[in-house]
């Protein structure tokens, strides 16, 4: 029988031992200095000035002084004047006082615990700073987190974050909450297309954007918020980039709203104010609205709102502007009206023949007027012919013309057309 027992050393009392109390007190002794081991230091080479009974310490210097000497790698413990050493074994913990750090030995020299945890592996669970359970099952409760690129290994200086799914269906995304109900989900949300989506409620979500991942086109999808026009039509608090603007009402201004782009569409016949320091429009003029009329404006970053684009309905311009005509046209005018012009070539009199020209485009429904005139030239003198129209459809019109006066000499002349119609 061995006299220590094979794993703390603990002395054991011989059969019919004198003094058994001495044996007993001195394992009681070595029980209190190992269980539960906590040391103040393991960094010094020598003992310290004035210790305290019981004071524990690490010994890791390779030659450490004092009465340290040949206790090297040992527990020692002070104990009734005297420093007493305990050689570890392999598995044994201590915890480091002045470090905040558990250290464990290897059967060779102590290591920090907590640099030895360079993997984990199949944790269940992880918790930090709260816990985790089956549905979260990585929990992390913190005012802020950073992953950031790998300079010890050292890695390529990227950063990546995969979040992957089982398929095409399913979901790999981001939930973005307020109070853990859910306003925003970011991500490839049932398909392989990248949409954000955002809601009130948590429960009701509407589709903001997505990216076809077949296409790489981007979709934007809005509602079309409807607006009563009023003196302050608040476009920046529309919340979408459609708007239905109704009523009749006279528009000074389009809110406060700083860099906004929207898209109106007007029900009803209802003024735009030109105003060159709240609403800036395309002629520098009024503007009255007709149902389905649209226009595109934007806000500059003092609020400032202008219409880019107006566009009427049936495609009339706001204001023609200064042009040159080709010598046949048309232009469409308000309230569906065409105004349409050409002109003939010079042709010789011969004897007032009628004579037929289309119109560069048919008029949908009919023509209303036409005016036909000219400028017939001789070889010594001018002379002012007239036209009478014949007939008028609503692809051509059929004229003669007439002289005033009489005279035996050949004229030629340029006719002149005009017509109005819708």
């Amino acid at each position: 029988m061995t006299d220590a027992t094979p794993r703390l050393g603990l002395p054991l009392i011989a059969a019919s031992q004198a003094q058994k109390h001495v044996t007993h007190n001195e394992a009681l002794g070595l029980l209190d200095a190992l269980v539960q081991l906590a040391c103040l230091d393991k960094d010094l080479t020598a003992p310290p000035q004035n210790p305290a009974d019981g004071d524990r310490y690490l010994v890791v210097a390779s030659n450490p002084g004092g009465a340290w000497a040949g206790l090297a790698g040992q527990v020692v413990r002070y104990s009734d004047g005297v420093w007493i050493g305990a050689v570890p074994r392999a598995g044994w913990f201590a915890y480091v006082i002045d470090e905040a750090d558990l250290y464990v030995f290897d059967g060779t020299a102590w290591g920090s615990f907590r640099r030895t945890l360079t993997a984990i592996q199949s944790v269940s669970r992880l918790g930090i700073n709260t816990g985790a359970d089956a549905t979260n099952r990585l929990a992390v409760k913190s005012d802020a987190a950073l992953l950031t690129w790998d300079d010890a290994t050292p890695g390529s200086g990227d950063m990546r974050i995969a979040v992957n799914k089982q398929a095409a269906s399913r979901d790999a995304g981001l939930i973005l909450q307020t109070g853990y109900s859910a306003r925003a989900l970011l991500g490839l949300l049932g398909s392989d297309d990248f949409s954000l989506k955002v809601s009130p409620d948590g429960s009701t979500f509407r589709t903001a954007l997505t990216a076809s991942a077949a296409k790489g086109g981007i979709d934007f999808a809005s509602t079309e918020t409807v607006l009563a026009s009023a003196a302050t039509t608040d476009l920046g608090g529309a919340g979408t980039r459609r708007v239905l603007v109704t009523g009749t009402a006279r528009i000074t201004r389009f809110g406060s709203g700083a860099d906004r782009e929207r898209l109106l569409r007007f029900a009803g016949a209802a003024t735009l104010v030109h105003d060159p320091e709240q609403l800036v429009l395309p002629t520098h003029a009024d503007i009255v609205t007709a149902a389905d009329d649209t226009c595109l404006a934007t806000s500059d970053g003092a609020g400032r709102w202008q219409v880019r684009h107006y566009q009427r309905v049936d495609g009339t311009p706001l204001a023609l502007g200064t042009q040159t005509l080709a010598p046949n046209g048309y232009a469409r005018l308000a309230n569906g009206l065409i105004l349409q012009w050409m002109t003939g070539g010079e042709d010789a009199d011969a004897g007032m023949i009628g004579r037929e020209m289309l119109f560069p485009i048919a008029f949908p429904s009919a023509c209303l007027i036409a005016l036909v005139t000219t400028k017939a030239k001789e070889v010594e003198k001018d002379m002012l012919m007239i036209y009478s129209v014949l007939t008028v459809a609503t692809d051509r019109i059929r004229f003669a013309r007439q002289l005033v006066g009489t005279d035996s000499n050949a004229y030629v002349s340029n006719a002149y057309v005009v017509a109005l119609g819708h």
